[in-house]
């Protein structure tokens, strides 16, 4: 049986930060109450106040602002799954968002409650370190911004009292479209040779214990930006969950890619080299052998998925530029 709480339900931002300066005692936040609920029922959590951060429409905007796409902490992995700007714009998110739980599941999570249960093993952790993603976070010193690499590892960096995560939000990439036909401008990084785009790919994969609804034993994003006439790669991003207390960006194998190109041989390497992180994330721990296998074809997978679109991206390339055009924000849920 649940202990008594009060609960809030405010309907605005100001609305909620004014609340939480008056609460005493511990605070939860309900947003789809996926982790909260049974925390609470079998009463590993006993807050005092349970704030419902379900009814503020602007937690739950996924929208392009012009530069970055911008998801609210109350986002549903269900609407992050079928959003043509997330496919478009950071695929791996939308693979993973695709992956969490059930239906059921997927349709009440969030990608804020994601972040804040800090699961080793959640699947929207290493996409946003592949992302390199920012929070956004309120509370009574006003507005934070923040990596979420470091929000999640930097003593001091997390949640504080009366803090609430607004958004979360990462850098477009420089396709010429959402995925719905409005144009993304370009990114200043893009190539000026020939007015050439960057390609830019992402890809998530994970291994659990059966094909769904399962808690993933390992995980991996990926994320890559190459140069567009030899696929030479010139920034990468990776990131490995449920071998530690967080998940972590593997910085000395992203060093080692740059300059390669994506092919066979650079997967090999790259595998190797991630078995020799397994070895050294879980050393003797019973699960070592089984995931060090496991890492060749999770890598095979995440691989084979970034090789295949950086070909769709050439193809399309060789088509012309889309040349885009309409409205240069796109907004859901909001």
């Amino acid at each position: 049986m649940m202990h008594k709480f009060r609960m809030a339900c405010p309907d605005s931002v100001a609305e909620t930060l004014e609340l939480l300066a008056g609460m005493e005692g511990e605070i939860a936040y309900l947003g789809g109450g996926t982790d909260l609920v049974p925390q609470m029922q079998d009463g590993r959590r006993q807050p005092d106040w349970v704030v419902d951060l379900s009814q503020i429409p602007e937690l739950a905007c996924i929208r392009f602002d012009g530069e970055r796409i911008r998801l609210g902490s109350t986002a549903t992995f269900t609407q992050i799954a079928g959003s043509a700007l997330i496919e478009e714009q950071g695929r791996c998110l939308a693979q993973a968002a695709g992956q969490v739980g059930s239906v059921q599941i997927r349709n009440r999570a969030t990608l804020g409650g994601n972040i804040a249960s800090a699961s080793p093993a959640g699947d929207s952790l290493p996409v946003l370190l592949a992302l390199d993603a920012k929070l956004t976070v309120l509370g009574p010193a006003g507005e934070r911004r923040i990596s979420f690499e470091r929000f999640q590892i930097e003593p001091g960096e997390g949640l504080r009292r009366g803090e609430l995560i607004a958004g979360i939000d990462f850098a477009a990439g420089s396709r010429g479209h959402t995925g719905d036909g409005r144009h993304v401008p370009a990114d200043k990084s893009d190539f000026s040779a020939g007015g050439r785009h960057p390609i830019r790919v992402s890809a998530f994969g994970k291994i659990g214990s059966r094909q769904s609804v399962t808690i993933a034993k390992l995980n991996m994003a990926a994320f890559l930006e190459m140069e567009p006439g030899e696929g030479i790669v010139v920034k990468s991003r990776l990131a490995l969950g449920a071998l530690g207390r967080h998940p972590f960006r593997l910085r000395n194998v992203e060093e080692e890619m740059r300059g390669r190109r994506l092919d066979d041989s650079l997967i090999v390497d790259v595998t190797k080299r991630l078995q020799e992180v397994v070895d050294g994330a879980i050393p003797g721990r019973y699960s070592q052998t089984y995931k060090r296998q496991a890492i060749r074809g999770l890598a095979a997978d995440v691989f084979g998925d970034l090789q295949q679109q950086v070909s769709v991206e050439k193809a399309s390339s060789s088509n012309g530029p889309d040349q885009g055009g309409g409205k240069e924000e796109q907004e859901i849920g909001c």
